[in-house]
């Protein structure tokens, strides 16, 4: 009896090497007996794109055909860098091309490398993925794109148009292709708050944000501590603020406004007529923001004077003395005494005016006026009043100072009803049509009670209208059931 057993286990032995092929790994039984068995060892080269803890799985994506890969992970899976050196696998990002050894029939790792053929391109900003031409622009130059890269931030794997230009990555570009893109650090939104009287101006945010300020405007920045800056008309402040990760910041700029002051003109002859970024005053008295302004003075028979005046004071007098105009020198006369009952003092900081074929006058002041020899401009094009009214004559448009604009559009078609800006502009509720200009655009989509989210977007003077349809925004109820 004890022969044949024995005969038996020999003959089992022999079956098991026989069956055998490549690898070999230890498994236990449910008596914990340890036995050995044979599997066979298949290679990848892929992306890393999910690792579950809880789990213990790894996911990893086939960057040509785009198939991917579930595989369990234990204690025992060699993790290497290029190098060979030893590493834990939390210090493999998700994103990074690894080079994979697996029992295919299992499912089960047996080591991961980082691969050493791929290229590693650290500190990238102003990255821009053209998802319609598969190409990939970074530091100046470009690359085709695979159809399945994608960008990871924090481990999450996401549309690679969500890389935002403000976002600092890493790029892994194999034989010429971007195949991933890992968010080393992230963007948050700028809201700014009661910013009225600086509409019509700049406001500079973090490394390379400088925008207009518009009525209702929502900016995409790097993540930070940074130095707002925000001017208009000569004029500006500044605020400290942070900026989180996928957070929107609201800026109240109440507290930096633009103060306003008044300034007289007193005029000879009386009967002359002034003019402000040429708008008649009726009472030779002005009220209005901090700034520089357009000045026009004439009368009959007097030479009319063009320059402009800088209101930096709550109260301020001028007083002009036009010359007749057979009395007309090619010379300004500068002299005089200032009005104003400040500082007299203040009398040396005038600014002497150059000579002006156009105008002729006598002129007084405390506070800075030039002059220009052209009748129809004004050292200042568009500012804001007191009373929130524009006293410019003449408005451009974003398509006609852009020479990127085109005859067609964009349109955001989804998720409905989110509200669209488009480089910080708001430009309506999905779906939501607007011109569209050649180059790079951060579309920022906001919903209350949703998470805002933004995405890259590419246009090219290709003579077609571009659609774009985003997924729906994840409420904050859609956070609590993930983390529940």
């Amino acid at each position: 009896m004890r022969k044949n057993i024995f005969l038996i286990l020999i003959l089992l032995l022999i079956c098991l090497t026989a069956c055998g092929s490549k690898g070999k790994v230890k498994v236990y039984d449910s008596s914990t007996e340890d036995i050995s068995s044979y599997h066979t060892e298949e290679t990848l080269t892929a992306v890393m794109i999910k690792r579950d803890t809880e789990t213990n799985d790894i996911t990893f994506l086939n960057y040509i055909t785009g198939e991917q890969l579930v595989l369990g992970y234990h204690g025992g899976v060699s993790v290497t860098d290029t190098y060979g050196n030893n590493l834990i696998i939390s210090d493999m990002p998700v994103g990074s091309v690894v080079d994979i050894v697996y029992y295919s029939d299992t499912r089960r790792l047996v080591s991961i490398t980082a691969n050493s053929s791929v290229q590693v391109i650290k500190n990238v900003s102003k990255f821009a993925a053209d998802v319609n031409n598969k190409k990939a622009t970074y530091k100046g130059t470009s690359c085709k794109m695979s159809e399945y890269a994608m960008a990871y931030d924090d481990g999450v794997a996401k549309s690679i148009m969500e890389v935002n230009t403000e976002d600092q990555v890493t790029l892994y570009i194999m034989n010429g292709t971007l195949i991933s893109c890992v968010i080393e650090v992230g963007h948050g939104y700028v809201r700014l708050m009661n910013q009225d009287t600086y509409i019509g101006g700049m406001v500079e945010i973090g490394y390379d944000v400088i925008v207009p300020v518009t009525p209702d405007m929502l900016v995409a920045v790097r993540e930070g501590n940074y130095t707002l800056r925000i001017n208009h008309n000569g004029y500006g402040n500044s605020k400290d603020i942070v900026v989180k990760k996928g957070e929107e910041t609201e800026v109240n700029i109440a507290d930096i406004a633009i103060p306003s002051g008044t300034v007289s003109f007193k005029v000879t002859p009386i009967e002359a007529e002034v003019y402000v970024n040429n708008n008649l005053v009726e009472t030779h008295t002005f009220t209005g923001l901090y700034g520089s302004y357009g000045l026009k003075i004439k009368a009959e028979g007097y030479e009319s004077f063009n320059g402009s005046f800088k209101i930096s004071e709550p109260v301020k007098t001028y007083n002009f003395e036009l010359v007749a105009s057979d009395e007309a020198t090619t010379e300004e006369d500068t002299t005089g005494e200032s009005t104003d009952s400040t500082d007299p003092s203040e009398s040396s900081n005038s600014t002497d005016m150059g000579s002006t074929t156009e105008s002729s006058l006598t002129v007084s002041t405390t506070a800075p006026i030039s002059s220009t020899t052209d009748s129809t401009t004004s050292s200042a094009t568009s500012y804001a009043t007191a009373s929130g009214t524009n006293n410019s004559t003449e408005e451009k448009t974003t398509s006609e100072v852009y020479s990127g604009a085109t005859n067609n559009t964009i349109t955001i078609k989804t998720p409905v009803g989110a509200g669209v800006y488009v480089d910080g502009n708001y430009v309506g509720y999905a779906p939501v049509t607007f011109q569209k200009v050649v180059g790079t655009h951060t579309i920022v989509l906001y919903q209350t009670g949703s998470l805002i989210k933004s995405y890259t977007i590419q246009a090219t003077d290709d003579g077609k209208d571009d659609e774009y349809s985003f997924d729906d925004l994840a409420t904050l109820d859609d956070l609590i059931n993930i983390d529940n």
